[in-house]
């Protein structure tokens, strides 16, 4: 009998020590082999290059001819070399954007390279780019726009083959492939061989991306696809680079109420769907000169990297070609500068490697999956909890105090995502514990999560994992010192036409020049003259004296002389208060405003001006965005257009008149709104002056 006890004894003991010795078992969902590969990459390119470019537009209509397509001087290498530089993995290139030009010699349609004058009709752009991001080691992709506003038989079953066969054309012919893109907008007005006309679409059945779907994998198995029916992975729902704090990487179309959710992702989703976060460099996806003055600066990308890659999400980074068929001088210097930042950033892991630090934690699975595991350099290994702890913490110790502001995370994502809270406390040298330092909403972590938070000078700091799916599985742990980039402030200028400065780094104070004065230290919200035309502000860091770039804020007819004269409300002003976020939503079925501009004395007072800024409401969710619009004085027409992809980038718009006109009333006519929304909703309007 005790001999029994005996043998039953140790069989349990095997169990438990093989049970400890084994990982946990997988949450679902997992990626897979592929999607891992992806996750890694982190940050890559687009490019955005075509007709559009050529002829100023964001969305062609379809009746350009392809002989505007004759750029001078391509250099692909440039871009290419360019882009390494910068840090890319890979480079996604629009070989057919909405317009439907083909920037390879597609059989499908004559719309394309091959019957534009660049290198006298027998170039493939398609061919370069990816021969050269081979040649350097970069992984190449492709966009292709589903919507074609060209194609006669756009809508009707004749371009249903055309769209397989560009498929089929741009996955056999070009190489391995990392990443296909099928854009979301779909349908609507066109050339369509010339007539002219609103076609449209079911665009889950009339494309037929199963079959699409078929024809990707035929010869890249390991592709990664966005869009369509068959997505290996999301959107995250905005064109500003960001993702959502908490980003979980499961996610469910078929239980999607609006696709901003896509921010956040589902936590109990069935479906492995990671976030890629695209943006551009520039205000617009294509190349505008106008914009030369408005690509983002260094410290604008880390700030974007730190919103996607830092939030466990990858960062599509969109580069435009110019007219002369290279990537700017400007957006290279800033992509420069970016890399260099955050390639040093993390390269001191003060924990990694180090003597005299110390680390434990307060459950550990076995030996093979202890804490050490954190800070070993090694990705495929992790500290894990025993199968029945789902909360545990981690102790960080250093021999010395040290100064940190940026924590790195990383879970060990082929078992699945499982974090969804936890918190981190710090202690300082004299014993205080400070438990709130760190603003950001501590919840997912996923393939990475990037915290900043003011710098702080600790002996111990401590991770508490609070919930987890299941045994937690954690494979890195860094700390960091960073000398952050110092960014501008933004400015405001409100209803009242106070100058608002709002600092973006915590240890910085700022300054700010009207028109040509002397730099002021900015303290509280300052009444401008009415003579005022310009404001110019920057950050300085304390301690330090580093100073910021400049934010330069042109000032159009000043918003106290500006009234409304339809009957809206009193809530009206927000139109004028420099704030796209406290928009004024018009009554339902109003579509014109009166814009009238009058002196102190309320009597009208013209002024000469030449365009009109639209600000669409840019509280989240926004609906009833502008489309279409007309802008009018005395009855004659000053500017008409339509604002093309309003609805994914809603940033700023500058409507330019014809010419300048001297005038006490202006009229902006709505013509469309976004979806046909029976509203619209105007997040800010300001009347430019032309003297």
């Amino acid at each position: 009998m005790v001999f029994t006890l005996f043998l039953s004894a140790c069989g349990t003991i095997k169990e438990h020590t093989h049970k400890a010795e084994t990982a946990p078992a997988p949450v679902m969902p997992v990626p897979t082999r592929a999607q891992l590969a992806w996750h890694d990459m982190e940050l890559y390119a687009f490019i955005h290059f075509g007709l559009n470019t050529f002829n100023d537009l964001e969305w062609g209509y379809g009746d350009t001819p392809a002989s505007t397509f004759n750029p001078p001087h391509l250099h692909v290498e440039q871009w290419v070399t360019t882009l390494k530089a910068a840090g890319m993995k890979g480079v996604i290139l629009t070989a057919k954007h909405h317009d439907g030009f083909c920037l390879w010699p597609t059989k499908t349609t004559d719309y394309s390279v091959k019957n534009s004058p660049w290198k006298n009709g027998r170039g493939d752009l398609v061919r370069e780019l990816s021969d050269t991001c081979r040649k350097h080691g970069l992984k190449f992709g492709l966009y292709l726009s589903p919507w074609d506003r060209h194609h006669a038989e756009y809508g009707r079953e004749g371009y249903r083959t055309v769209f397989l066969e560009q498929i089929r054309e741009l996955t056999s012919s070009y190489g391995t492939l990392f990443e296909y893109w099928f854009d979301g907008a779909n349908g609507g007005t066109g050339w369509y061989g010339g007539t002219n006309e609103s076609r449209q679409i079911d665009p889950q059945t009339y494309y037929r991306y199963h079959l699409g779907g078929e024809l990707l994998r035929k010869n890249n198995p390991d592709i990664m696809i966005f869009g369509g029916t068959e997505p290996t992975i999301r959107w995250v729902g905005n064109e500003r680079g960001v993702a959502g704090e908490t980003n979980w990487n499961g996610y469910d179309y078929a239980r999607e109420k609006h696709y901003t959710q896509a921010q956040w992702g589902m936590s109990d989703a069935d479906q492995w769907l990671p976030a890629e976060c695209d943006v551009s460099i520039r205000p617009g996806w294509f190349y505008h000169q106008r914009e030369d003055h408005q690509v983002k600066s260094a410290a604008e990308l880390v700030n974007l990297y730190y919103k996607s890659v830092g939030r466990g999400a990858t960062l599509l980074l969109n580069c435009p070609i110019d007219l002369e068929g290279r990537i700017p001088r400007e957006d290279s210097l800033s992509l420069m500068a970016f890399y260099r930042d955050i390639s040093h950033r993390f390269t001191d892991n003060l924990i990694a490697g180090k003597a005299k630090v110390r680390i434990s934690a307060s459950a550990v699975r076995s030996k093979k999956f202890s804490a050490e595991k954190l800070t070993d350099g090694d990705n495929e290994t992790f500290w894990a909890t025993p199968d029945s702890v789902t909360a545990a913490t981690v102790e960080v110790t250093f021999e010395q105090p040290v100064v940190i502001n940026n924590i790195m995370l990383r879970e060990y994502l082929p078992l699945g995502q499982r974090i969804s809270r936890f918190s981190i406390d710090f202690e300082r040298p004299d014993g205080s514990i400070v438990k709130d330092h760190i603003t950001d909403s501590l919840t997912t972590i996923g393939h990475k999560r990037l915290l900043r938070f003011r710098r702080i000078e600790v002996k111990t700091f401590r991770l508490h994992i609070e919930e987890s799916r299941g045994p937690v599985c954690l494979s890195e742990l860094g700390a960091y010192r960073v000398d952050e980039p110092l960014i501008a402030p933004e400015v405001r200028i409100d209803a009242n036409d106070s100058l608002l400065l709002f600092a973006r780094d915590p240890d910085s104070e700022l300054f700010y020049a009207i028109d040509r004065g002397v730099p002021v230290r900015y303290e509280h919200p300052v009444l401008l003259p009415d003579s005022a035309r310009m404001v110019t502000a920057y950050a300085r860091r304390i301690p330090g004296g580093k100073e910021s770039k400049q934010t330069v804020k042109e000032l159009g007819v000043s918003h106290r002389f500006m009234q409304i004269k339809e009957d809206l409300g009193a809530e009206v002003h927000r139109l004028f208060d420099g704030s796209g976020f406290s928009a004024f939503r018009l009554p339902d079925g109003v579509r014109r405003l009166t814009l009238c501009i009058r002196d102190r004395q309320g009597q009208p007072a013209a002024m000469a001006v030449n365009r009109l800024v639209y600000t669409p409401d840019q509280q989240r969710d926004a609906r009833g965005h502008i489309q279409r619009y007309c802008v009018l004085s005395e009855g004659k027409i000053l500017a008409e257009g339509e604002f093309q992809n309003i609805k994914n980038n809603p940033i700023p718009v500058e409507i330019p008149f014809s010419k300048a006109v001297r005038t006490d009333t202006i009229v902006f006519e709505v013509l469309k709104t976004v979806d046909d929304e029976p509203f619209c909703s105007i997040g800010d309007l300001e009347l430019m002056r032309a003297d």
